[in-house]
C-alpha cells in the first residue's frame, strides 16, 4: 500500500492542500484539471454569475456525468448478462 502524501493542488481559483497517496495522486491531479477545466469553461459561458453559485452549477453538471455513465454501465451490464443467457441457450440447443 501507498504511503500517504499532501498534495496541494489549485481548485476553483483555491488552493487545497488535500491527503492521497502517490499512487492516487495522479488521478487526483486529473479529476483537478478535470474541475477547473470545466469550471473556466462555465464561467466563460456564464460571467456574471456569482463564485459560489458557478462552483454548484459545475457541481451539479459533474454530478449528472457521473449518473448518466453509472446509467449506461448498469444498461451495458444488463446487455451483458442478456448476452451470455443466449450464448449459453445456444450451447445447449448445439450440444
Amino acid at each position: 500500500m501507498s504511503e500517504p502524501i499532501v498534495v496541494e493542488l489549485r481548485l476553483i481559483e483555491q488552493t487545497f492542500r488535500l491527503n492521497t497517496t502517490e499512487d492516487k495522486r495522479e488521478e487526483l491531479e486529473r479529476a483537478a484539471e478535470l474541475l477547473n477545466q470545466k469550471f473556466h469553461d462555465m464561467r466563460r459561458n456564464a460571467p456574471r454569475v456569482e463564485h459560489n453559485k458557478l462552483v454548484i452549477m459545475v457541481a451539479l453538471q459533474m454530478a449528472q456525468e457521473v449518473f448518466g455513465l453509472n446509467k449506461s454501465l448498469q444498461e451495458y451490464a444488463h446487455c451483458e448478462h442478456l448476452l451470455q443467457s443466449i450464448l449459453e441457450e445456444i450451447e445447449q440447443t448445439v450440444e
